[in-house]
């Protein structure tokens, strides 16, 4: 990933402290910072020059020197905030921090510490001095090398000595009418301790996630934020499809269940149940594949229900139609004329269907096996709460294969995707038997099969491609050739294509 997209999400990863700011609104804010600390908060804020005393709902300063932090308390309104970054690894340098902040009139005074690697994009932001906060990320990346334990050790000392750098504090002004902030017990304290945040993935429109923890470690609820505009739709969409499903199927567990909505910093919010369990990628093995894939298909089956085969004509334009359009406009070239034919002669032979809930993005990443060892699926921003049946089921065959395989390393998608179309092989054995399980559960004609498979890489394009062009690679001939699910999708049509000859 390279251009203006790349740019972008480097520097608004510097300022994911934001979204544990206590303002709705985006906020005003007074940049003492420089470099692309600075840059960032011009993307993100309203920034201003000099203000007028109380003027601004947020100061960013770069260092925490006495003077600054009583300069950000003239400037700020009531209630507004302070975030404060302390860049160099000195012993005690929190606890003064912490002094100079209540000195100042400040309270609600909190320290994050972005982690793994100072030199790279966070992938976390650590609440420090919170117990449960530190134990329930600890648990969730064990150390897998002797090194790795080692410096394990040598972090918890830096941590309990106040040495981990950089560091942001955040603190709060006190508002009108109210005693001294610095003398009352912080919001964070009240709430059960500050949020662990989560920032991983690649993109700026990857969500921002906070997990409020209980005491013992264990993730409550899930904080979802929109960085950037472009997420906003998505997130949206997930709410409405967690609304639709608790309506529609409230009895099956592990969808989680939405409790509301908001805003933080002028970006929208999502509240929703955590889902606890480990992350099926991380138990996924050539032993395990069968067994999971099985379970997984059992679960999709339950979801489904037992619709009944709705009308061609009332679903095609919405589920296939559209989609076919929007790929012969963005892949069509790659593909050529004869075979862009083809699949659409293929698509068009399909016939009534039922709907069921999609979820698009049915992936070992996105999958959880629950302490009961049931499945959870998370992240439904790209779901389609009335969508076609076994597209889900073929996106998390295809994907466990590509795990095992290491073939999203390696790139090499398309052979590992063709063994899978290969009913002798093992990853093959196992994707046949469960395509016939959930074919046989919901009532499909065998005939529907190969389609719908060629449908589920013609739909997971139109997300490659939104992809290509944030890099800014959409106009870029041989970006749209190497498209992995383009590829996919002519695996599919090769494979019908041999058939028809075999038969032939």
């Amino acid at each position: 990933m390279s251009g203006p997209e790349s740019r972008r999400n480097a520097l608004l990863r510097r300022i994911d402290w934001q979204f544990l700011l206590r303002q709705e609104d985006t906020p005003v804010a007074l940049d003492l910072t420089s470099g692309a600390d600075s840059e960032a908060i011009r993307i993100a804020m309203k920034t201003v020059g000099e203000p007028a005393p109380g003027a601004v709902s947020l100061v960013v300063l770069g260092s925490g020197r006495t003077s600054e932090i009583r300069h950000a308390a003239d400037a700020l309104s009531p209630g507004g905030e302070v975030a404060i970054r302390l860049r160099l690894p000195l012993p005690g340098l929190t606890g003064r921090t912490r002094r100079r902040l209540e000195a100042a009139g400040f309270g609600d005074i909190r320290f994050v510490w972005p982690g793994p690697l100072p030199t790279a994009a966070p992938q976390f932001w650590l609440p420090l001095f919170e117990p449960a906060a530190e134990a329930h990320l600890l648990a969730s990346r064990p150390p897998r090398t002797p090194v790795q334990g080692f410096l394990r050790r040598i972090w918890r000392m830096a941590a309990r000595r106040g040495v981990l750098a950089p560091v942001w504090a955040l603190a709060s002004a006190a508002r009108e009418a109210e005693p001294n902030r610095a003398t009352q017990a912080s919001a964070s304290e009240a709430d059960g301790g500050l949020p662990l945040l989560l920032t991983g993935g690649k993109r700026s429109i990857n969500k921002v996630v906070a997990l409020n923890l209980g005491p013992d470690g264990k993730p409550t609820q899930v904080n979802k934020f929109a960085r950037v505009a472009e997420a906003d739709a998505g997130l949206d969409r997930e709410a409405a499809v967690l609304e639709e499903l608790e309506r529609r199927r409230p009895e099956v567990a592990g969808v989680p269940r939405l409790r509301g909505r908001g805003r933080c910093v002028g970006r929208p919010s999502l509240t929703e149940d955590a889902v606890s369990g480990q992350v099926l990628l991380d138990a996924l093995t050539p032993d395990s594949f069968a067994g999971h894939a099985r379970l997984l298909t059992r679960w999709l089956g339950d979801l489904a229900g037992n619709p009944p085969p709705q009308p061609k004509g009332e679903w095609w334009d919405r589920l296939v139609g559209g989609p076919l359009r929007e790929f012969e406009e963005n892949f069509g070239f790659a593909l050529g004329p004869a075979k862009l034919e083809v699949l659409r002669a293929r698509l068009e032979s399909l016939e009534d269907l039922p709907l069921v809930p999609e979820h698009r993005d049915c992936s070992p990443w996105n999958v959880l096996l629950t302490p009961e060892g049931e499945p959870a699926l998370l992240d439904w921003e790209s779901a389609e709460p009335s969508g076609l049946p076994l597209l889900d089921l073929v996106y998390f065959l295809a994907n466990s294969a590509f795990v095992l395989s290491g073939a999203l390393e390696s790139g090499r998608t398309r052979e590992a995707y063709r063994a899978m179309l290969d009913a002798t092989s093992p990853e093959g054995e196992v994707a046949f038997a469960c395509m016939g399980e959930y074919r046989d559960r919901l009532g499909i004609a065998e005939a529907a099969i190969a389609p719908l498979r060629l449908l589920c890489w013609l739909v997971h394009s139109r997300s490659e491609h939104f992809h290509l062009e944030l890099d800014g690679r959409a106009d870029d001939e041989s970006s749209i050739r190497e498209a992995v699910f383009l590829g996919l999708l002519d695996e599919e049509l090769a494979l019908d294509s041999s058939r028809s000859a075999d038969l032939g």
